[in-house]
């Protein structure tokens, strides 16, 4: 489909493709960034921790005694003010906790407060004098340190405890998603505009097609071009093929898919195709001599875009099918072939009245030039009396001689009729129509066995509300199945050279709105019977 508007299609596509690059960008980003940010916050916090019971196991609040009260506000103080602490405590040389406080409950009751574990103590026994801890945390707590307290003799005199809940991890994890939520957002946004705007730059680019409306249009029209009976070819600024078809590869000895981006002097050597980008002028009907196995009538364009030339197009034609054709659609070939068959007659009598003189038959020769000059008369103004179209009389009078010549015998029916300038049909087109098809039946009737009648006859009538026109053989007739496919282009019985005539006649009868019926009977005969209505 062709609109200016955007392509929904196109658009919700690219957006779709944009969307995805998108949140996949965005998700690995977040995972790397996520992992980073985890990674450090993790180093920070094992920093912090150790710091912080480290800090407490050297203060002497610890190694004093008597001072319970003292030693809670200080673990208060320190979790307060110390960030990324969330509970701390402090525990005798016995693992018995003296102080606690946790800054999520705001609680410093130590009835719910165990001692620490074996594992710690064992740790500790080992001299082990810092721990970094993640399993049965106190207070149910995620991650937690501890360090051992010395007294003055460097016995291990209590412990200091600090650790963090989850939900300060939660709270990281939160706000690195937040922050690649509002980056999702913003790029999510950027992308349906991009999206847009691209959109909108490849229809315009598609000249307003969508691809695959454009796709199936380019692949339509390349079946078109490759199905031409003219060859194409196109090239760019350097000379390197862009396009050419597969009448064009065959004349140039390769194919498509080898040529296309090579250089056209690799193929054609002596092409002066590059000739009209310089001049900026088209050559029209030049003979190619360059190309020997074939002649060849060429056409030269130069592509303009924007005001400039970027590159050239040559069209390839078979000039003897171009003459063939030319011949066929005018009727030349007819009046031509009308014409020698006259000719021929006539010097074949010039031979008999030459004899009889030479042998001295003055009286015979006397009587033979009355006899065809009657019998020729007789036949002229048969057909001129009933046919008063000058060219299709004089096709009608050398069909005669070419029927004589063929040994057929030839007649126009008695009730024939046709005006000058009838409506029905202009005299080029009756020169086609009956030209084509008595050349046709003259063809069906050159095997016919001598013992059959070989006679074709024409009937023309011009009426007022119609013309009528009908051709018939005594030839053998043809099967249903020919019957079917004698009117297509290139089929033909006959053998190279032919296949084009009654296609002309059916082209040629439809463009004056006629109809065509064909009756054929083998060993019978066959009949043509053309009809074309009152235009008006």
């Amino acid at each position: 489909m062709k609109n200016s508007t955007p392509s929904l299609q196109l658009y919700g596509q690219i957006r779709r493709i944009l969307v995805v690059c998108i949140c996949v960008t965005l998700l690995l980003a977040f995972c790397a960034s996520l992992w980073i940010s985890l990674k450090q916050d993790a180093k920070v916090r094992d920093q912090v921790l150790l710091s912080a019971v480290q800090v407490a196991a050297g203060t002497s609040l610890l190694t004093e005694e008597n001072n319970a009260v003292r030693l809670q506000q200080y673990v208060e103080h320190t979790v307060r003010e110390v960030p990324n602490i969330d509970v701390f405590a402090v525990y005798d040389a016995d693992g018995t906790p003296i102080a606690f406080y946790d800054l999520d409950s705001q609680s410093s009751d130590l009835s719910g407060l165990s001692a620490l574990s074996e594992d710690v103590l064992s740790h500790f026994q080992s001299g082990g004098s810092t721990m970094l801890y993640n399993h049965e945390a106190p207070a149910n707590a995620d991650r937690c340190a501890y360090a051992a307290v010395y007294d003055n003799s460097g016995q291990v005199s209590g412990f200091t405890m600090a650790a963090i809940y989850m939900q300060s991890i939660h709270l990281t994890v939160l706000r690195t998603l937040a922050v690649h939520l509002f980056i999702a957002v913003a790029a999510l946004m950027l992308g349906n505009l991009l999206s847009l705007r691209l959109t909108r730059h490849i229809k315009q680019e598609l000249l307003g097609y969508e691809p695959d409306a454009f796709r199936h249009l380019f692949l339509q029209r390349s079946d078109i071009l490759n199905a031409l009976d003219e060859g194409l070819l196109a090239i760019d600024l350097t000379g390197c093929i862009t396009y050419l078809n597969q009448f064009a590869a065959d004349l140039l000895k390769t194919t498509p898919q080898e040529a296309l981006g090579q250089p056209l002097s690799a193929f054609y050597p002596g092409s002066t195709i590059a000739r009209v980008m310089e001049t900026g002028c088209a050559e029209y009907n030049v003979n190619l001599e360059s190309i020997k196995h074939i002649a060849v009538l060429s056409d030269r364009i130069p592509l303009w875009r924007n005001g400039k030339i970027e590159g050239a197009v040559a069209i390839f034609r078979n000039r003897t099918e171009v003459i063939q054709l030319a011949q066929d659609l005018t009727g030349v070939r007819h009046i031509l072939e009308a014409l020698r068959s006259y000719t021929h007659e006539f010097t074949n009598k010039l031979h008999v009245i030459l004899g009889l003189l030479q042998l001295g038959e003055i009286k015979q020769a006397e009587d033979y030039v009355l006899q065809i000059t009657q019998t020729r008369a007789q036949s002229i103004r048969f057909i001129s009396d009933r046919i008063h179209e000058p060219s299709i009389a004089a096709l009608l009078i050398g069909k005669a001689y070419r029927a004589a010549e063929l040994g057929i015998r030839f007649g126009l029916t008695s009730s024939s009729q046709l005006r000058v300038d009838n409506r029905y049909m202009p005299a080029g087109g009756l020169v086609t129509v009956i030209g084509n098809l008595t050349e046709n039946a003259f063809d069906a009737l050159r095997n016919v066995p001598d013992s059959v009648p070989r006679e074709v006859t024409v009937s023309i009538q011009d009426g007022e509300h119609g013309l009528l026109i009908s051709v018939d053989d005594t030839g053998p007739g043809m099967p249903p199945e020919t019957v079917r496919r004698i009117f297509e282009r290139g089929y033909t019985t006959k053998g190279t050279g032919h296949g084009t005539g009654l296609s002309l006649v059916q082209d040629m009868v439809s463009a004056y709105h006629g109809a065509i019926r064909v009756e054929s009977e083998p060993g019978v005969g066959t009949s043509f019977i053309i009809t074309v209505n009152d235009p008006y």
